[in-house]
């Protein structure tokens, strides 16, 4: 069995904590990379977090920004430059530009394809670029959408019926909101709303519930973590983590999945 299908039958067959790389393992090489990839298969977390945005000429690339100033050794918005003008230029580690270049979506794909399950971060609404790229890859049931538009995910559903979703909640009535417009694998939530309502809410409706590390307590992590407090504030319902620090919250996960 591929590595891949194993964590897709826990993502939708139990409620075991799960952990997302967030822009893939950037802590030894540059975000959004293919080597980043690899170090997060390497690590085994369950998902790697993407950043999907479209050149001028149409072609899905890795991308956080909407230009590629802070990323690479270039500069300009990403939608205003050509794939071939992108990938003349190398990506930023630590500030210096090394070998790597801007991924394309389908690389991307390539080192993900059997091994790994992908969060992606749709930060387009040219959904037809991106969709085309992963029904010639045949890599549909390895992604996790995730918008906090949620048109732009009624029109990923559309064009490919199987797709897992997940939208962004910004309170807890938005639960059963995105449960009657997507039928949602999973709900995107917020420590202002983690609360035992939220964690009921989500499991009525079936989902997966996620949450971010990242901020204070990422920050926390790096100086002086806390394990047993991370523990516990995990425990408190949310199954998928979403963190800079993947290798911290694999640790937890193996406390909690005994």
């Amino acid at each position: 069995m591929a590595q891949v299908e194993g964590i897709r039958d826990r993502f939708l067959n139990n409620n075991e904590l799960m952990v997302a790389a967030h822009r893939a393992a950037h802590q030894k090489y540059p975000e959004n990379s293919l080597k980043s990839i690899e170090e997060a298969i390497r690590l085994g977390v369950d998902l790697v977090e993407l950043d999907i945005r479209v050149t001028r000429d149409g072609l899905p690339i890795l991308m956080h920004d909407d230009s590629i100033d802070r990323t690479t050794n270039g500069s300009g918005l990403v939608e205003e430059l050509t794939y071939e003008k992108i990938n003349s230029f190398y990506l930023l580690y630590n500030g210096e530009p090394g070998s790597e270049k801007v991924p394309t979506l389908e690389e991307a794909f390539r080192v993900c394809k059997g091994r790994i399950m992908v969060d992606m971060d749709m930060k387009t609404d040219q959904v037809e670029a991106v969709v085309e790229v992963v029904k010639a890859m045949g890599i549909t049931d390895h992604l996790l959408f995730f918008d906090s538009d949620w048109k732009v995910l009624q029109n990923i559903k559309q064009q490919l019926p199987r797709a897992y979703l997940m939208p962004r909640a910004y309170k807890t009535k938005h639960i059963k909101k995105a449960y009657k417009k997507l039928r949602p694998e999973a709900i995107h939530i917020d420590q202002g709303f983690y609360t035992p309502k939220t964690i009921k809410q989500a499991n009525k409706y079936g989902m997966r519930i996620w949450i971010n590390s990242l901020g204070d307590r990422d920050r926390q992590i790096s100086s002086s973590p806390e394990p047993q407090k991370d523990l516990q504030w995990i425990q408190q319902g949310a199954n998928m983590v979403q963190t800079d620090f993947p290798e911290y919250w694999l640790s937890i996960q193996s406390k909690m999945n005994k």
